[in-house]
């Protein structure tokens, strides 16, 4: 199984397909279907995640190649990223994130 999100960016008009799947040794695969360099670059940065890049926000890979890569600091994609991981984990549960549909941010 897998775990998905998608991560629509209107204010620059991409979207991003995100997948994480769980290793057989505990670890995370990322990968994204996405037209943006950015998030190409980072999601390969990252590659794949442990349990310790989901939990520990000061250690974290993810956070460390936000630093080091050329995505926007308000791309959604890290933050899609870390959602569609702790469901993989199952420190999010499935059934509620399908449930809610999708987080937002409304500029207003």
């Amino acid at each position: 199984m897998s775990s998905q999100v998608k991560v629509n960016m209107r204010v620059c008009g991409k979207v991003h397909l995100i997948e994480v799947v769980m290793l057989p040794d505990g670890n995370f695969e990322v990968k994204a279907e996405t037209k943006c360099d950015n998030v190409k670059e980072f999601v390969e940065m990252i590659e794949t995640l442990s349990i310790v890049d989901l939990t520990d926000k000061a250690n974290s890979k993810v956070w460390e190649s936000v630093k080091h890569s050329r995505m926007s600091a308000t791309c959604l994609v890290p933050a899609a990223v870390l959602c569609a991981a702790w469901m993989e984990a199952g420190l999010l549960s499935k059934n509620l994130a399908k449930a809610a549909g999708s987080n937002s941010v409304e500029f207003f």
